[in-house]
């Protein structure tokens, strides 16, 4: 059974690989997970640092968490536009996990390459605290996805998982492009939900060092050996506990460069 590589988590995150066996000389991309807290937690209009903070660590694709669209909280914004165009208009796709004050609230994905295909999946609320989804986009090299488990629920965080599990393994067990997964997973690294994802999924990124909260880390992801994948807590940008409530997780892959 094909298994995916995982990326890290925001409390327990991970970044997938399916099967790559290009022999091109590799390239290093670098993706990061982020949960934005719906931007502008604690400072208004943090889009310009949280754009910076991106392009200080080179990103070339950002799974995104707790945003917001066009709702009355964060003032009409859809927010993940706002943070592409603020990229200098990269390429982006939301997954509306459900209806929220005049708007939207869910996940997305930013890629500095342009998206090929994408598909949202619903997850089983069960006895959860509020709907979920996976969002997923495709790109020339590699397929990267994004989720936000439940926060309340250990048994609804597996059966959101396992729905995870079975629609990747349906689209992707036999993929030739690399497949990653990114998100605030809301579990620790010994948990069943961990576990259960580490049947389809193989952890990529490190957790020496929490994500959450961001002023005191101390709720930390998945541990990993994958070099080059580490928790972003210092920008020259600024602060970035002053973006959001989460850290930043960076994972630097080497993929096959584009012939």
């Amino acid at each position: 059974m094909n298994k995916f590589r995982m990326l890290p988590p925001l409390l327990g995150l991970a970044f997938l690989l399916a099967g790559c066996g290009d022999s091109r000389p590799a390239e290093t991309v670098r993706l990061v997970t982020y949960n934005a807290g719906t931007f502008n937690k604690y400072i208004a209009d943090d889009y310009p640092l949280v754009a910076e903070m991106m392009r200080e660590v080179g990103a070339d694709a950002v799974c995104l968490n707790e945003l917001d669209s066009c709702t009355t909280r964060t003032g009409g914004v859809f927010q993940l536009e706002r943070i592409a165009r603020a990229m200098g208009g990269w390429d982006y796709r939301f997954g509306r996990a459900m209806p929220y004050r005049g708007g939207s609230y869910g996940v997305g994905v930013m890629t500095r390459e342009r998206i090929l295909d994408h598909f949202t999946v619903a997850l089983p609320r069960g006895e959860g605290a509020e709907p979920r989804v996976l969002t997923v986009v495709e790109l020339a090299r590699y397929v990267i996805a994004t989720t936000h488990l439940d926060h309340t629920s250990a048994a609804a965080q597996r059966d959101q998982v396992a729905v995870i599990n079975r629609v990747m393994r349906e689209r992707y067990a036999e993929a030739s492009k690399p497949v990653f997964l990114g998100g605030d997973l809301n579990a620790l690294p010994d948990s069943g939900t961990l576990r259960a994802l580490q049947e389809a999924w193989t952890v990529l990124t490190p957790t020496d060092g929490g994500t959450y909260p961001s002023h005191d880390p101390k709720k930390c992801g998945v541990t990993s050996e994958t070099a080059g994948a580490r928790v972003l807590h210092r920008f020259e940008a600024g602060d970035a506990a002053r973006a959001s409530d989460h850290l930043p997780v960076l994972l630097e892959i080497r993929l096959p460069a584009e012939s």
